[in-house]
C-alpha cells in the first residue's frame, strides 16, 4: 500500500511538471512571435521610408494580432533630415498555471 502511494504522488508530480513546461514553451513561442513582428515592423517603415499609410497599417495589423502598437517618430543628434521612429509593441505575457498575467513591452528603432 505504500508503494501504491508513492508511485501515484510520483506520477502526479510528473504531470504538474509537464503541464508547466508545456505552458512554458506556449508562451515562449508567443513572446518570439512578438518579437518578430516588431522586428518586421521595423523593417517595414525602413522600406516605406516611414510613409504614414504604412505606419495606420502597422497599427491596424498589430491590433487584429492583439498587440499594441506605437510608433514614435523621433530625432538624432539634431540632424533635421534623418527620420528615425522608435517602436514599442506592447503584448500580454500570461501563464495561466502560475496565475501570472502582465504586459510586456519590446522596443525597436527604425532608421
Amino acid at each position: 500500500m505504500k508503494y501504491i502511494v508513492e508511485i501515484f504522488s510520483g506520477l502526479l508530480m510528473l504531470m504538474c511538471n509537464l503541464c508547466l513546461c508545456v505552458s512554458m514553451l506556449g508562451v515562449s513561442g508567443e513572446v518570439a512571435e512578438a518579437k518578430e513582428y516588431k522586428a518586421a515592423v521595423v523593417a517595414e517603415l525602413e522600406n516605406s521610408n516611414f510613409n504614414p499609410n504604412v505606419t495606420a497599417g502597422c497599427v491596424r495589423e498589430a491590433e487584429r494580432r492583439g498587440y499594441r502598437l506605437e510608433i514614435t517618430p523621433c530625432k538624432y543628434g539634431g540632424d533635421e533630415n534623418r527620420q528615425m521612429a522608435e517602436v514599442c509593441l506592447i503584448y500580454d505575457y500570461k501563464i495561466p498555471l502560475l496565475g501570472i498575467a502582465q504586459e510586456r513591452t519590446t522596443r525597436g528603432i527604425a532608421r
